[in-house]
């Protein structure tokens, strides 16, 4: 048995629906894929351009639809919104890109000094490193 398969409509239906929240200023053409051996919901990956031409679709939405049961609605919910937060379109040229989260930390860090402390912490660290632009991958 492959580990790869067609999505349901209904699981399609739930990431486009939250894809639609999001506003994008551009049309963003999505290829659905499921992945029973993925170890996370959602991952959503740039197609290369190559590929991407021929294919007529510009990201990859690969959902493992046997790890729903683990997870509440909102729950679902904010695990789409990360992972659509991540890509990123020049307005200019219409490029798409890949950003890495702003934020990668440690749950016990946040509970012992909250997020607005972690974040700004780790917003020095970036801007101390030199880095023109940490997020893109």
């Amino acid at each position: 048995m492959s580990k790869y398969y067609e999505l349901s409509e209904d699981t399609i239906k739930s990431f486009v629906d939250m894809y639609k929240k999001k506003s994008f200023f551009t049309e963003i053409k999505f290829d659905f894929i499921g992945c029973e051996s993925q170890k996370s919901l959602i991952k959503i990956t740039k197609i290369p351009d190559n590929y991407a031409m021929k294919l007529g679709k510009d990201l990859q939405v690969s959902i493992n639809e046997d790890l729903f049961m683990s997870f509440d609605d909102e729950s679902i919910d904010i695990l789409y919104e990360q992972e659509l937060d991540k890509v990123s379109i020049n307005l200019d040229n219409g490029k798409i890109k890949m950003l890495k989260p702003d934020v990668n930390t440690f749950s016990s860090l946040i509970s012992k000094y909250g997020f607005d402390k972690v974040s700004r912490a780790n917003q020095v660290e970036v801007l101390s490193s030199g880095s023109d632009n940490p997020l893109e991958n």
